[in-house]
């Protein structure tokens, strides 16, 4: 299938829209010769609200002198009053002012906005505190490279579903706290989905790499992602203890920068928490988190 250009709506040309059209174009310069030519002169609120009526005034002349090849069709007034209201909206733009696509705010746009500036340094600086925090976790739980995970699999030789070992290969630290540049709402800062994402990688026993999310029974985990009965389709077989996270494949974590006090803080979903510590099935990473928190000046607080 051959390439195609766009293609003009108006006189069904390819190359240009209706923008760029030349027949629209050389009708408007026409109709402005001929009221040159015959002394018609457009009123202010004519050329204000690209009103067509006066150029009647041209047809009325080219008739007295029998000049019928200089008559304006109808068709040719509206390709004069199209980019005479071009012209208009434009001016109203400009007189406003740009406005920011980020800040909704006049005079910039978000290339150049300094709130967005401030908001994807928030974005990336909590990214990387979720990174420390969930590093946290899975170093406890021995999620680390090395580590074995299970996973229900089609079994060939048995034609059934089975249970297969895989092993950790690391995490996936794009898949985690990812933040969101474009938009107010894009700083990550929803602790309970930083546990969320598929974000382990395993080599399965054909030699794929896929990803795969925190067991739910992980005690190392917000309380409201965890499930006491492990799942029948996921889990851990053989944690690494003492080992550590890999830092690569998107880490943030060596960000420590301080978050802006106009962001409100980290949130979670559960509401009836006292302390830090409630938050996770494992009470003891609440120092750990209190200590991250406080590092770039920022709370947990409930939804």
């Amino acid at each position: 299938m051959g390439y195609r250009t766009n293609q003009c709506q108006s006189c069904g040309g390819f190359g240009h829209n209706r923008r760029g059209c030349p027949q629209i174009k050389e009708a408007h310069a026409r109709i402005e010769r001929l009221a040159q030519k015959y002394g018609v002169i457009l009123s202010e609120d004519d050329r204000a609200y690209a009103s067509t009526s006066w150029i009647e005034r041209i047809n009325e002349a080219a008739k007295i002198v029998d000049a019928d090849e200089d008559a304006v069709s109808w068709r040719d007034r509206w390709h004069w009053e199209e980019i005479e209201s071009r012209k208009i909206a434009q001016a109203a733009k400009n007189k406003r002012g740009r406005k920011c696509g980020f800040c909704d705010e006049r005079g910039h746009n978000a290339r150049t906005c300094e709130s967005k500036k401030q908001h994807r340094k928030d974005a990336d600086a909590m990214q990387g505190l979720a990174h420390r925090f969930v590093a946290a976790c899975m170093e406890k739980a021995g999620i680390v490279p090395g580590a074995l995970m299970r996973y229900r699999d089609w079994d060939h030789q048995t034609n059934d579903y089975a249970n297969t070992p895989v092993m950790v290969m690391g995490i996936d630290w794009n898949h985690v706290a990812e933040p969101g540049y474009d938009t107010h709402q894009g700083i990550p800062r929803h602790l309970d989905m930083w546990f969320r994402e598929a974000f382990i990688k395993v080599k399965m026993r054909d030699g794929f790499v896929k990803r795969m999310r925190l067991p739910q029974d992980i005690a190392q985990q917000t309380s409201y992602n965890y499930h006491e009965t492990p799942s029948n389709q996921w889990g851990l077989l053989s944690p690494v203890h003492g080992g550590t996270v890999n830092k690569d494949s998107g880490w943030m974590g060596d960000n420590v920068t301080m978050i802006s006090p106009a962001v409100p803080g980290v949130y979670s979903w559960r509401s009836n928490a006292e302390t830090t510590s409630d938050y996770m099935v494992d009470r003891d990473l609440g120092p750990v988190l209190d200590e991250l928190l406080a590092a770039v000046g920022t709370t947990l607080k409930a939804h």
